[in-house]
């Protein structure tokens, strides 16, 4: 997820009152709701769910809104939603926890339990271990890879071994690089070590015992379900439906679907130390691994508070937050994004669902709700990050019209349309076509991904302004190179959201 960095005017909330079970800070119990449904409107969020745990229980929740844009049906607290990367800290104490079992230790290295794991430098494929895979200190660059790990038909084991021909960003523990398919890792050392899938596992060490009766462990699950809310995302300003993530190949680090409800027993027993309707569902010491400092991920800056380092343990955020330690993690998937906050030396924690892609309120609410906990001056956080989103979204507009004044101008390619037509390789990622797709346009079809393909409209000087079908892999420029009037290759670039780093496919 991308972390914002934020400037804001100052409010000041003359008094909170001291709160209980039954008395709530003034502005959870005055104004919260009537925030959340003011802010909702202005960044055109379908639905919100919001619950808030204190001392054991669930002293609010708030659901607010429609499952979706065409039905209009009312959300409740049962309705599910995609939480993406808050999967990682379910799949991080499922290890930890079949590590206290004895499965297998979080020390082994990969290669142990998969024989077929390996990297391009010998020395890194003998070394990786589990902790290194679920902490993000393996060596690669954020999201570098993650163009595999969605929205094609490439199993767990494909994807995997297709990290062999990456070449890593920065040296083995180095630098911390969020690292989805590490996770899809774990999953698949699950099933070598248990004879048990992840999604099997899931439901039986967690789901079940949790009471977590309407989660679901895969995105196909969704598809199935009743009381669920559609994905959805924001295309030219307007609000609209797309497609779930087909993500069961990395399931492990995204593909649960889950309701309030069910969040809100999750932080419950993970606040207190994995007991569950007085029973022990998760050791104690698996949550203690899980929220044990791995790897440093820098400073972290707050623009009113107290906030000095960022690191990571295994699928959770670590922070400090005006002396306090803050437990968290976000989670964004195809349209939606959401959010949970733990403070467990004043037990509280902060579930926030949200079903389109395309807002940050998300973020800003749990730090509205966290400020007025711990008893600091009210800020309007949502004001703030609504600039920065706009400001962005300015942006990309004004990218995007000047890329369309440069089309509109009708440059001509040094060769003919017909040259670049063809087959493309890039040793990562496979083959792909280009054809012409209509008058002075071309298009891109993949081989892995299906579904998606690419209108590419010529700027200049061999330059395509290329718009996926699929919004959320974004509009950018391939440039292609042209040697003795040939195609030689061209650079594929996703949106930054998507991944960072480039694929270059060479004319075959």
């Amino acid at each position: 997820m991308t972390r914002l960095q934020k400037i804001t005017t100052l409010f000041v909330l003359l008094s909170y009152s001291l709160y209980s079970q039954d008395n709530q800070p003034q502005f959870i119990e005055d104004s919260l709701e009537s925030y959340i449904k003011t802010e909702q409107k202005l960044w055109q969020i379908p639905g919100v769910a919001v619950a808030i745990i204190k001392d054991g229980k669930v002293v609010k929740t708030i659901v607010n809104g429609v499952k979706d844009i065409e039905s209009n049906t009312p959300l409740d607290e049962n309705s599910l939603f995609m939480i993406g990367s808050n999967s990682k800290a379910f799949t991080s104490i499922l290890m930890a926890t079949l590590a206290e079992e004895k499965l297998f230790s979080l020390k082994d290295p990969v290669k142990k339990w998969l024989p077929y794991f390996k990297l391009k430098d010998p020395w890194l494929t003998e070394k990786v271990n589990v902790l290194d895979i679920l902490s993000h200190r393996v060596g690669f660059e954020t999201f570098q890879g993650d163009f595999l790990n969605f929205d094609n038909e490439l199993s767990s084991e494909d994807i995997i071994k297709k990290f062999a021909l990456i070449e890593p960003t920065y040296d083995y523990r180095e630098t911390w690089g969020y690292f989805n398919t590490g996770y899809t890792i774990a999953g698949e050392i699950i099933k070598a070590s248990s004879n048990k899938t992840w999604a099997e596992q899931l439901r039986t060490k967690i789901f079940t015992p949790l009471e977590m009766n309407n989660t679901l462990a895969l995105s196909e699950e969704i598809k199935l379900a009743t009381n669920t809310t559609l994905a959805h995302t924001l295309v030219d300003g307007k609000l609209k439906i797309i497609p779930y993530g087909d993500i069961d190949a990395t399931a492990p680090a995204g593909s649960i679907s889950s309701s309030i409800a069910d969040m809100s027993k999750w932080v419950i027993a993970l606040l207190n130390n994995g007991v569950y309707n007085e029973t022990q569902v998760i050791p104690q010491k698996a949550i203690a691994q899980t929220i044990y400092p791995r790897s440093i991920q820098g400073n972290s800056w707050h623009p009113f508070h107290k906030s000095h380092f960022s690191l990571y343990g295994l699928g959770w955020d670590l922070q400090d937050y005006e002396g306090h330690k803050l437990i968290m993690h976000t989670g964004g998937i195809h349209g939606y994004v959401t959010s949970v906050t733990n403070v467990p030396e004043k037990n509280i924690g902060i579930v926030i669902l949200t079903n389109t892609d395309q807002n940050y309120f998300f973020e800003a609410l749990k730090w509205d709700i966290l400020d007025a906990y711990l008893d600091l001056p009210r800020n309007n956080y949502s004001k703030l990050y609504r600039s920065f989103y706009e400001r962005g979204k300015n942006r990309e507009k004004a990218e995007k019209d000047l890329r369309l004044k440069e089309v509109a101008e009708n440059n001509k390619t040094s060769v003919s349309l017909d040259r670049f037509e063809g087959s493309y390789k890039n040793e990562v990622y496979g083959m792909l076509t280009i054809k012409k797709g209509g008058e002075d346009q071309l298009r891109i079809d993949f081989e892995h991904h299906k579904d998606l393909n690419v209108k590419l409209m010529h700027l200049k000087n061999n330059e395509f302004y290329a718009v996926f079908n699929n919004p959320l892999y974004g509009e950018s420029v391939f440039p292609f190179v042209i040697e003795d009037n040939n195609v030689i290759k061209f650079t594929l670039k996703l949106h930054p959201s998507v991944e960072r780093t480039t694929y270059d496919f060479y004319k075959e």
